[in-house]
């Protein structure tokens, strides 16, 4: 008795916690496309991957996105305005590297986002990769055509 009592609890509390998860980071992703496309270009009007990082506390957006006139794609990870460090400096870094090639970082203490970092990669898979305290992230391929 006392586990099935325990398991509608938990299920509740999950289905009570999981919109304010997803809420808390979804509100802000067209703002985070939108201050990537300015730290990048107006050029780079192609998004080819956007991803929620949430962590407890800390959301993060990394966007990837592409210019197809000079086959660039441009990387930043964006600080989500329910991050509970949104303003404050704080250790982020982005770095992005064409299938074979070598990582371009930008790392350092920021308030709002890292980067932008750019590859040529045209028709060629590129990887993401993000470090924030106490986190690391690296993609699978991305943009391959």
């Amino acid at each position: 008795m006392r586990k099935k009592i325990a398991a509608v609890f938990l299920s509740a509390i999950a289905l009570i916690i999981a919109p304010l998860a997803t809420n808390a980071s979804a509100t802000t992703q067209s703002g985070a496309v939108s201050l990537a496309r300015s730290a990048c270009g107006s050029a780079y009007n192609v998004t080819v991957e956007v991803g929620d990082q949430g962590l407890p506390d800390r959301y993060y957006w990394h966007v990837l996105l592409y210019n197809p006139s000079n086959g660039y794609n441009c990387a930043v990870l964006v600080k989500d305005s329910g991050n509970s460090n949104y303003g404050s400096p704080s250790s982020m870094s982005v770095a992005i590297r064409a299938a074979g090639g070598s990582w371009h970082r930008d790392s350092g203490s920021y308030t709002t986002y890292a980067g932008p970092v750019y590859v040529h990669a045209p028709s060629t898979c590129v990887y993401l990769n993000t470090k924030v305290p106490n986190h690391e992230w690296t993609s699978f391929a991305l943009g391959c055509n």
